[in-house]
């Protein structure tokens, strides 16, 4: 196991993480009526509604993947973004629980990596994006501690290897929090701010 592999896959247990993030993101769509849609988020100029889209999307985008080892061209535009949600969730916790495929090395987006690198970066970014739907919504953005602070130890790695001054059309610099006491961050809170979000 390469050195970026064994700092980068902080979850113990990645189909368990993946569960439960399903479960809290589902929570968090269920609970957000469709007249929020329109609202702002944290996420650039992301509207509530793409948010949601988005937390689908990466489902089916890393579900196919698992699936079929090919990169998927999707549209993330759905017609029915929970019913999406729900799908691509459920899709993507098959396909990844295939034995063998959290092992198995693939070309990836950033060179050759075992499949648990995929699913580590699907746990990564759903949270991430759970914590922007839970901040425009005014939800709780106490989301699973445990899993929040190991994600944000595995991006930390990930900068460490792949610096985010290259993806700043992704992540802005790392931020102090948009005026809130730092003692009153959540761990999502403080991955939130990781990643460049003011909370």
């Amino acid at each position: 196991m390469s050195d970026f592999v064994t700092a980068y896959v902080t979850e113990p247990d990645l189909l368990a993480a993946h569960a439960r993030l399903t479960a809290e993101a589902g929570a968090l769509i269920e609970a957000t009526p469709a007249s929020a849609y329109g609202d702002p988020t944290p996420c650039g100029d992301w509207d509530v509604r793409r948010v949601i889209c988005h937390l689908a999307e990466l489902n089916e985008v890393w579900g196919r993947f698992a699936a079929t080892r090919e990169e998927a061209e999707v549209d993330p535009d759905y017609p029915d973004p929970v019913a999406a949600f729900r799908q691509w969730a459920a899709y993507a916790a098959e396909a990844v629980a295939v034995p063998g495929y959290l092992d198995e090395v693939r070309p990836t987006p950033i060179g050759e990596q075992p499949g648990r690198v995929l699913v580590q970066h699907l746990v990564n970014e759903m949270i991430a994006h759970a914590w922007d739907l839970a901040r425009a919504t005014g939800a709780s953005t106490d989301l699973s501690p445990d899993i929040a602070e190991r994600s944000e130890a595995s991006w930390r790695a990930f900068f460490a290897a792949f610096p985010r001054e290259a993806m700043s059309f992704n992540f802005g610099p790392e931020t102090l929090g948009g005026g809130r006491a730092a003692a009153d961050w959540t761990a999502a809170d403080r991955l939130a701010a990781h990643l460049g979000r003011d909370v």
